[in-house]
């Protein structure tokens, strides 16, 4: 993923949008990347970058934040709260740990308690980016966004897919029908009809004019 994404946003007009990536994706040369490409980086940090994450975690122990915002989301039996609070990363920093990451202006510390079916998890978030922003929801919108899309894929290859039921476990198979699935998922999520996703699925195996049509 580190070779493919720097290829991926060569690929990709990212001029004044922001791109959020997890924590494989903080890496300096890919910050600096998307800064030249005239775009905007959300980079989740974690023990991939140990002196980034072990001066991020300080700035937060040690200095008030900037801004902070709250706020909370129920969907499919799953409840979750956030705490999004920032800081500006070149007065809260160590000045070698913050010249390293290029136009580098804010730091992110999000909160987040999960509580599924009466089981609550809770888990502390660090992220790092080149825009200037003083209100916290603007990042907790971020956040929710990127994470909304990951938690949505996966829901649906569950539900609407059965992956976890699949006992496909050796070899290239996995990997291989897993790519399937999305593809597939992809192409009838774009498909505009009044079915669900799952309804869909059932008609094209049935309905080889319905197939085609997803497919074209």
């Amino acid at each position: 993923e580190i070779k493919a994404i720097p290829e991926l946003l060569k690929a990709l007009d990212i001029k004044e949008a922001t791109v959020t990536i997890d924590a494989v994706g903080c890496q300096k040369s890919i910050a600096k990347q998307i800064v030249s490409q005239e775009g905007h980086y959300l980079l989740a940090v974690k023990s991939n970058q140990k002196d980034l994450l072990e001066d991020v975690k300080y700035a937060f122990r040690t200095h008030q934040a900037r801004s902070v915002d709250e706020e909370w989301e129920y969907d499919h039996g799953r409840f979750e709260t956030r705490k999004c609070s920032i800081l500006p990363a070149e007065q809260t920093l160590m000045q070698e740990v913050f010249g390293r990451w290029e136009g580098l202006k804010t730091i992110v510390k999000v909160e987040a308690k999960r509580i599924v079916k009466e089981v609550e998890s809770i888990e502390t978030r660090y992220y790092i980016s080149d825009e200037v922003v003083q209100n916290a929801a603007y990042f907790n919108s971020l956040v929710r966004g990127h994470w909304s899309i990951e938690t949505q894929l996966h829901w649906h290859l569950d539900v609407t897919f059965k992956e976890d039921a699949c006992r496909a476990r050796t070899g290239n198979a996995p990997e291989n029908l897993s790519t399937l699935r999305k593809l597939a998922l992809q192409m009838i999520t774009q498909h505009n009809d009044k079915l669900s996703l799952k309804k869909r699925r059932v008609k094209a195996a049935y309905d080889l004019d319905y197939l085609k049509e997803i497919i074209q």
